[in-house]
């Protein structure tokens, strides 16, 4: 029996990476995946993936900066599975550009596709955590924890999320509602681009920095964590930050 055996997780961004990645985690522990994503041919392929694997899946193409998609999104949920238990908030466009390159229109979109969509989907699934309880895993960045050069506006829509998530936490701990936040390093299309166009020398240079010496793998190292903060094994968590960094948030 896993640990979220007969439970429906909502994975925003879940068509590649990360996402991809903590929805097979929480398929392999029991959950029925609702995998939402602005790409429907994306989650398309990862349900498949899961189907053929004997999961429950369902893909849904959502927007999650506008409210009626992710509400269409939470009814699709609902209408398949009978009720959503877990919601991972995963999605965020990465709009990468130095600050003094950085405009208005840079910082509005990480605002947009990062907190406001949160902000969206949380609220959409609050009536049917208000009634049984529910898990909230939202995720954060090594971006704003730390500040990396390149990333302000990033990191400063992924520090909002966790300020969102602490004060949210406060209020819907009376309905047995957790809400946590995750700040991953795994390996994704943007990490392969990287690493790609590394000579071997920057490359260990670049893995040096984490005391484990690599990047974490999506499923085992990222997704388990995920499934965790979305299992009964985390009731009484509520609030925090988990690092699943490979010991990097060692040096910050």
């Amino acid at each position: 029996m896993g640990l979220v055996d007969g439970k429906v997780a909502l994975v925003t961004g879940a068509g590649q990476g990360l996402g991809e990645g903590v929805a097979h985690a929480l398929a392999a522990d029991g959950a029925a995946v609702v995998l939402a994503d602005k790409v429907f041919a994306k989650v398309q392929r990862v349900a498949g993936d899961l189907t053929a694997a004997g999961h429950k899946a369902l893909a849904v193409e959502c927007d999650v900066r506008d409210r009626s998609s992710v509400d269409g999104a939470v009814e699709a949920a609902v209408a398949e599975f009978g009720t959503v238990d877990i919601l991972i908030n995963n999605a965020m466009t990465q709009n990468l550009v130095p600050f003094d390159a950085a405009t208005a229109e840079d910082l509005i979109d990480a605002f947009e596709s990062s907190v406001l969509g949160t902000f969206n989907c949380m609220k959409a699934c609050f009536p049917y955590f208000k009634e049984n309880g529910g898990k909230v895993v939202n995720f954060g960045s090594g971006a704003g924890t730390e500040g990396v050069p390149g990333m302000a506006t990033y990191g400063a829509a992924k520090e909002a999320v966790r300020g969102l998530s602490k004060s949210v936490a406060t209020e819907w701990g009376k309905y047995g509602i957790t809400v946590n936040v995750i700040v991953p390093t795994g390996s994704s299309p943007a990490w392969e681009q990287v690493k790609d166009s590394l000579s071997e020398a920057n490359l260990r240079k670049t893995l040096a920095q984490f005391p484990m010496r690599r990047i974490g793998d999506p499923i085992t190292d990222v997704g388990r964590i995920v499934v965790f903060l979305s299992s009964s094994y985390s009731d009484y968590m509520t609030g925090r930050t988990l690092f699943a960094d490979g010991g990097r948030a060692l040096f910050r």
